[in-house]
């Protein structure tokens, strides 16, 4: 018998959602049966049809890969069990431009440590546990979990910057899991300015705007937002008018 000759569809992205309701085209055979949902410009979809959930599945019963939001955020990782905060110790500055910062627990931002002077030494006095973010001036940052060695020295245990943010929240969310408070701006919502991680930070941009105050979100977004936030561990609540 002869061998098929057709090969396996690829896996690959057809309509990819950038922004909420905003959509990279990726396989142009889809535009026949997006064109009388939106509008279409080169590659951008713009959908302004209300049959949202619809459309969507009637392309993938189609056989087309569609991404949207929804799915990329399902796909963030989470918080990890949280690194527990011990005693203190002491480390010893490399260099005198070099900063360390720690996670805030409170304010979910990095909070640089104040350096002191032991025995004529520069160095920063940190806990076993804390999360940590090092610059050595202008160079890129570098992420650690700080560990008490023997004779009351801190080690630094490397880690990347999102295994970084998340185990500050994990630690954050047991010492303090209150909500944070979203105002209102007219039409809009002002999140909170707080550290996110890599891959949360760009969907963040590419459902909000930029303004003096922080992100704003629309009230197409805000739910987007929650589930953002919520995938952390966080609530956000709305300050009371």
């Amino acid at each position: 018998m002869p061998r098929s000759t057709k090969q396996p569809r690829s896996s690959a992205i057809d309509l990819e959602e950038i922004a909420p309701n905003r959509f990279l085209v990726h396989t142009a055979r889809i535009n026949a049966l997006i064109k009388g949902e939106g509008d279409i410009e080169g590659r951008m979809f713009k959908l302004t049809g209300g049959r949202r959930d619809g459309l969507l599945a009637r392309l993938r019963e189609r056989g087309f890969s569609v991404r949207t939001l929804g799915d990329q955020l399902d796909k963030l990782p989470g918080p990890p069990p949280a690194p527990q905060i011990v005693a203190p110790g002491w480390r010893p500055l490399a260099t005198a431009i070099e900063q360390i910062s720690h996670f805030d627990l409170r304010g979910l931002r990095w909070r640089p440590l104040s350096p002191e002077t032991r025995d004529g030494v520069s160095g920063v006095t940190v806990y076993d546990g804390w999360v940590l973010r090092r610059r050595k001036g202008r160079s890129t940052s570098s992420f650690y979990l700080a560990f008490r060695e023997r004779g009351g020295g801190i080690g630094l245990r490397p880690l990347s910057e999102t295994e970084a943010i998340l185990a500050g929240y994990a630690q954050a969310l047991e010492f303090d899991p209150r909500p944070l408070l979203v105002a209102r701006r007219g039409d809009a919502f002002l999140l909170p300015d707080v550290e996110l991680p890599p891959q949360y930070r760009k969907m963040l941009e590419s459902m909000s705007k930029a303004s003096e105050e922080g992100r704003l979100v629309n009230a197409r977004s805000w739910p987007l937002a929650q589930a953002l936030f919520a995938k952390l561990g966080v609530r956000l609540n709305l300050e009371e008018e």
